[in-house]
């Protein structure tokens, strides 16, 4: 019942929070202040609004889905995903484009959907190399690890594996499989991913996101080797989830199981729903909702918390953030131990 009413206040945050500005959603809020909107959450809510409205059947979530679409298509350029902070285009947040707008065609049937997917595939394609995809479309100055191919980009693997079921295209089946195979040489041996090459950290927001493309892989393959890397995953986060449910945002490769000082709560909410989907670590799941209620604020969670004794003294400053309070949102939704609902991964 608890559990059911935390849901019900998050889908009301969805639907009516200052989180939407009307035609897209932002990146975060405060009593004080709004963030700018931000395309890819936007991409994700279209996902999100589906996910519910199967769910529920209520056409305000079908409206929510169509209405970020609109937004979505009249700010990508030529099928990719800028972002307004630095006026680069994302492989990554192009891909998130691509799966919403075909959950959303998947439930209307519009063909403009379609022909916006292909546009976006279009684009992505041209940052394909033959092994990898390039992260942005021109690498800054002050280079982060989201500017280049790093574990995260994995998760583009779910695009494309829907990409050939509703193209009927099985190139897009390979490219994706292909994808997969470079960036499973990422995990090393305790089941962690390193964020790339060059970088000797985990990052647990990425981790979680190639975990997600893994386990997606096995449902569209049924090929255990994905099934075995998804699970491998989701072991090392059982090893290094803090006692209070929480985990850190970046863990050492080199000192085993040294985190950093600062809890965030988007990997805490993706570990709920891959440990869901795989029907595993039930004390993990209900720990990590303990902490996750703890950071809510105006029902939205905020993103990180510094351990240090300053960090706790100024938590109840932190602003509300539209990503992670979508992860949570989703794993409340999930059944335990159901994994064909790995179609759902956003």
């Amino acid at each position: 019942m608890e559990r059911s009413k935390t849901l019900d206040k998050l889908v009301d945050w969805f639907l009516n929070s200052q989180v939407f500005n009307g035609e897209a959603y932002l990146a975060y809020y405060s009593a004080k202040k709004r963030g700018p909107i931000y395309p890819e959450i936007t991409s994700y809510a279209i996902s999100l609004a589906c996910i519910i409205y199967e769910r529920r059947k209520d056409k305000i979530f079908l409206e929510r889905a169509e209405k970020c679409a609109e937004y979505m298509i009249k700010v990508n350029k030529n099928g990719a995903v800028p972002c307004f902070a630095d006026g680069l285009l994302y492989a990554f947040d192009t891909g998130i484009f691509i799966s919403g707008i075909l959950d959303l065609y998947a439930i209307n049937k519009k063909e403009v959907y379609l022909r916006e997917a292909e546009k976006s595939l279009n684009w992505l394609y041209s940052n394909w190399n033959g092994e990898n995809f390039a992260a942005v479309n021109e690498i800054p100055a002050k280079k982060r690890w989201y500017h280049v191919p790093s574990a995260h980009i994995a998760k583009l693997a779910i695009s494309l594996l829907k990409a050939s079921i509703y193209f009927e295209n099985t190139e897009h089946e390979k490219t994706a499989l292909k994808l997969l195979d470079k960036y499973k040489l990422l995990q090393l041996e305790d089941g962690n991913f390193q964020v790339e090459q060059e970088n000797p950290i985990t990052m647990a927001h990425p981790h979680c996101y190639a975990t997600e493309a893994f386990l997606y892989a096995y449902y569209h393959s049924k090929q255990e080797k994905y099934l075995e890397v998804a699970k491998k995953a989701s072991d090392w986060l059982s090893k290094v989830q803090n006692k209070d449910g929480s985990f850190y945002g970046t863990y050492s490769v080199k000192k085993r199981m040294n985190g950093h000082s600062m809890k965030t709560t988007d990997a805490t909410a993706q570990a709920t729903r891959i440990w869901k989907l795989l029907g595993v670590n039930q004390e993990g799941i209900d720990k990590a909702y303990k902490y996750l209620d703890s950071e809510l604020k105006d029902n939205g969670l905020k993103l990180s918390k510094s351990v240090s004794w300053r960090g706790k003294l100024l938590s109840w400053r932190r602003d509300v953030y539209s990503w992670p309070t979508f992860f949570y949102l989703h794993s409340l939704l999930l059944p335990f131990g159901q994994i064909e609902y790995c179609k759902e991964l956003f």
